[in-house]
């Protein structure tokens, strides 16, 4: 295998989208070096880590996989980060407040999909039990108020 710093990277990034399933893309400015040691630091207070790919290799590699679509919306330094931990429950908003001075949400990878942030405004919670739950409840809630609407009418012969 050709071990260039590109090829490497590429293949490290293909490697990460395969074997994460969840995590967040933010767009990240260029930072000096305290502000950086700061934002380190915020994240490991949030117990989250992150992936810093190089700028080229994500966008060749997004244009080349299945996620081309999302390939124009990636302009400049991009951040991959995710939990330390895969059973605590995070808060969308909660961690977007927290990385707002230095980073803006761009999308959500959860399995095998992306997901933008004009999808995502709705979710509070990013936990599955609880988004099936409330999605129980909506479908169970319109089913009955159209069981309730059928059941009215009266057909005519």
């Amino acid at each position: 295998m050709d071990f260039n710093l590109k090829n490497y990277q590429i293949v490290k990034l293909k490697k990460y989208f395969k074997n994460t399933d969840f995590f967040f893309l933010f767009h990240s400015a260029k930072l000096n070096l305290t502000r950086w040691t700061n934002t380190e630091q915020n994240l490991k207070k949030l117990k989250l880590s992150y992936y810093k790919p190089l700028n080229r290799t994500t966008v060749k590699t997004f244009k080349s996989s299945i996620y081309k679509n999302f390939s124009s919306s990636i302009e400049g330094f991009i951040l991959l980060i995710n939990s330390n931990y895969k059973k605590t429950g995070l808060e969308l908003q909660s961690v977007v407040k927290n990385l707002k001075p230095s980073f803006v949400l761009i999308g959500v990878k959860l399995n095998n999909k992306i997901y933008s942030t004009s999808q995502l405004k709705g979710m509070k919670d990013l936990s599955y039990k609880k988004n099936a739950f409330h999605l129980h409840k909506a479908l169970d809630k319109y089913l009955k108020t159209s069981y309730m609407l059928t059941n009215t009418k009266k057909i005519s012969k």
